[in-house]
């Protein structure tokens, strides 16, 4: 049984989900830790020191929002107001002028009010009352009523100009500030701002410019690469870049695709990743991790190139190179589980993401999928689906369409499909050439008790 075990440093106890030597989070010393006794382990180990159970059981590494200006207000124009006086008293009828006062007589006594007198008794032919007499005196002689005052009130033209002045600017600054606000956030755009971002490491790196590149850097990149293994890691060689353009994007992530023009060489289209690192778009740079993995297997240090390849595909998830290598080494290492997860994870990461897989290199990971589903995982079906990816690739000697042709035969025949089974044997006969692989045919139909083809 395999036991259950965690990768935890050994400084600050953090749990990281590969196998990498030391912590992301403190830089400490980490250890396999076996789930059955507790005993820490080197990361590369498969079995634990103390009590010997398997411990290879780990996790695949994580692949990794129209500004509308307020109207201006309205011009100042001037205003006619009317203004009247209270309401006075109904005006009484002119009457005639008063009467010279008696000789002797005070002038400004006055004489007695017609309404203090009783109203006389109308007698038949008598005038009707109300007409002539003091009462008819005294509404001649009330005052005439107030006259209706209209004033224009006009203001004055300084006033006037200022306040249009006064709204014209309020409306300009307005719109500057509504411009600036959306000046900023159009900057902000990452298809905005990522490209200019390339377009400044592509030109520090032409003027050879290491330390502004490097500061582009994200922060794993820089931990695994110094800036002195980054220059070195640079040729002399005089290029130049055109045609920047986006050509993948996903959250996270910018592919951007330039064309290179180096001297000596055909021009050739070439490609850089940014990747969002909390809030800076930054380059998972791991080529120098890179180089340091294929030195490690070319060596047949699978162990160190194990160790290298998790490190670079921990600093960019994304490199289909990286998790070929992956792939590779949990294949060697025997480690089916692992072996599918990590070779799934490179052809898919291939068909979207350039790298520096061959097609040779595609082709092999996809026998080693077909021969772990085949054999290892005993998911003959799986297989079949990799062996028809492989007769695919173009270009295929007959001795290597005669190999698929004979082990899809195989896995047709385990999962009771003879007549698939026998249409690869006679093609297969037709292609092969070793003694042995016509052998194998042969006694394949026999086990099926096909008849011999004439």
């Amino acid at each position: 049984m395999s036991a259950q075990a965690q990768i935890l440093c050994t400084k600050c106890t953090a749990v990281s989900a590969e196998p990498r030597p030391d912590c992301v989070k403190c830089g400490g010393k980490n250890a396999r830790v076996c789930g059955a006794c507790g005993n820490q382990n080197s990361v590369a180990k498969n079995f634990c020191d103390k009590c010997g159970q398997s411990i290879s059981d780990l996790g695949q590494i994580a692949p990794p929002p129209k500004t509308v200006l307020p109207g201006s207000p309205a011009a100042d124009i001037p205003v006619t107001v009317v203004k009247r006086l209270a309401p006075a008293a109904p005006p009484a009828p002119p009457g005639p002028p008063p009467a010279k006062p008696a000789p002797g007589r005070p002038e400004d006594k006055p004489l007695p009010a017609a309404r203090d007198k009783p109203a006389p008794l109308a007698m038949p032919g008598a005038p009707a009352p109300g007409f002539g007499g003091p009462a008819f005196d005294d509404l001649w002689s009330a005052p005439p009523p107030a006259p209706v005052i209209t004033e224009t009130v006009v203001r004055p033209k300084a006033n006037y100009w200022r306040a249009i002045v006064n709204a014209v600017a309020a409306a300009a600054g307005l719109a500057a500030a509504a411009y600036g606000v959306w000046y900023y956030r159009e900057t902000r755009r990452p298809e905005i701002m990522v490209p200019k971002l390339a377009a400044r490491y592509l030109e520090a790196l032409r003027t050879r410019d290491y330390d502004k590149a490097y500061a582009m850097f994200s922060d794993a990149a820089k931990k695994n690469a110094s800036i002195d293994e980054f220059r070195a890691s640079r040729d002399t060689t005089t290029w130049t870049w055109s045609g920047l353009s986006i050509e993948y994007r996903e959250p996270g992530a910018f592919l951007l695709g330039y064309d290179l023009k180096a001297d000596g060489a055909a021009p050739r289209r070439d490609h850089l990743l940014f990747t969002l690192e909390g809030d800076r778009w930054t380059r998972p740079y791991n080529w120098t991790l890179m180089r340091l993995v294929e030195e490690a297997f070319d060596k047949g240090d699978a162990d160190k190139g194990l160790i290298l390849a998790q490190a670079a595909a921990t600093v960019n998830p994304r490199d289909p190179m990286a998790w070929g290598y992956l792939c590779e080494a949990a294949y060697y290492r025997k480690l089916p589980v692992d072996t599918e997860l990590r070779c799934v994870r490179a052809l898919e990461l291939a068909r979207t993401y350039p790298s520096n897989l061959s097609l040779k290199s595609l082709y092999h990971l996809h026998a080693i999928l077909a021969d772990t589903y085949d054999h290892a995982l005993r998911a003959p079906d799986k297989a079949l689906e990799q062996y028809a990816e492989m007769l695919a690739f173009p270009d295929i000697s007959p001795a290597d369409q005669c190999q698929i042709l004979l082990a899809r035969a195989q896995a047709y025949a385990t999962i009771s499909r003879p007549g698939e089974a026998l249409a690869d044997l006679e093609r297969g006969s037709q292609l092969c050439t070793e003694p042995a692989d016509q052998a194998f045919i042969e006694r394949m139909r026999e086990a099926m008790r096909a008849p011999e083809a004439q």
